[in-house]
């Protein structure tokens, strides 16, 4: 693999920053009242330099959105391939998930209860092509998981596929609870509480 340049060091270093800042900013003012300048002055950067990589607030907005999708998948993923039993793996890709989404919770609702019913079909379309691809991905890793963990005996044989379906939105339920409202359950309580329920169901 080709190493980059320092010019494209220096490029994904700056979009990261932006986008960085635009979550904090977008937390703390909510989504209609951040804006571009505000965003740049935290990122420490120009307001036309924003401009050099997103075509205004939208587009900065939606891939600040994409890039976090991509990074919880990312850490879900390794957590997945934790040494260990099923059990183990599951027990560590819920606490990843309901760890990332404590971290950005005021951009998450922000973005859930602003964002999409702002959005036009063709936002939507978008969305879905971007996000929609990792999301299957991220899945059939998942069920991939399942299945070998069927093969060795440690689960009952069942369709991969719908468990891992079953298990990813039964988690994403409980991670908008937690995002939405107030709760009393802690990270641990919740990834206990679905660990058993679902090694319950498939033990052999």
């Amino acid at each position: 693999m080709a190493s980059k340049s320092k010019e494209e060091v220096v490029q994904e270093f700056r979009i990261q920053s932006i986008q960085d800042a635009a979550m904090r900013v977008i937390a703390r003012k909510g989504m209609a009242a951040a804006t571009m300048q505000e965003i740049a002055e935290e990122a420490g950067v120009a307001k036309g330099t924003i401009y050099l990589y997103f075509r205004d607030r939208d587009e900065l907005v939606e891939k600040t959105f994409e890039t976090a999708i991509t990074q919880l998948i990312a850490k879900v993923e390794q957590a997945l391939d934790t040494p260990g039993s099923i059990e183990i793996k599951i027990r560590a890709s819920l606490a990843a998930k309901f760890l990332f989404f404590r971290e950005n919770r005021e951009f998450f609702r922000l973005y859930a209860s602003l964002r999409f019913p702002e959005g036009d079909a063709h936002q939507q379309r978008r969305h879905k092509r971007t996000c929609e691809p990792q999301y299957l991905s991220s899945l059939g890793h998942f069920s991939d998981i399942l299945k070998a963990a069927m093969e060795r005996g440690e689960i009952r044989q069942i369709d991969p596929h719908r468990l891992a379906l079953f298990i990813v939105e039964g988690s994403n339920a409980i991670v908008v609870e937690r995002v939405m409202e107030e709760t009393s359950f802690s990270e641990e309580d919740d990834v206990e509480f679905l660990t058993k329920v679902i090694m319950g169901g498939i033990r052999p």
